[in-house]
């Protein structure tokens, strides 16, 4: 653990990484949508060859769980484009622990992986 961590960043580089993250969500949202489409399919078979339409068959609660990552994603995606938009142009901005780990700058611990 490293006490009293902190990086600078400007405006500009935080709104480009927020926009950046936010896109990432973005993008995240719409293959758990994929999955859950491709998983539902009607062709669904065990031997589809497809490890989604595979589990959709032989556990379809599973099929819903791609609801729950998609909302994730796109909680992420609404809250990393707020900031960005709240960010003053021209300033600098301390970053600390806690602020990196809320914009995935940094490794969440062990602890609240679980």
């Amino acid at each position: 653990m490293i006490e009293g961590f902190q990086i600078e960043m400007t405006a500009q580089e935080l709104v480009d990484y927020l926009r950046q993250r936010a896109e990432h969500h973005r993008d995240a949202a719409a293959e758990c949508d994929l999955r859950r489409a491709r998983a539902q399919g009607i062709v669904s078979t065990p031997d589809s060859g497809d490890p989604d339409r595979q589990l959709g068959v032989t556990w379809p609660g599973w099929v819903d769980e791609f609801d729950e990552y998609a909302a994730h994603h796109r909680r992420r995606q609404a809250a990393l484009l707020f900031l960005g938009e709240h960010v003053i142009a021209h300033e600098s901005y301390r970053l600390d622990r806690c602020d990196l780990r809320f914009l995935e700058m940094w490794p969440r611990d062990e602890e609240s992986r679980s």
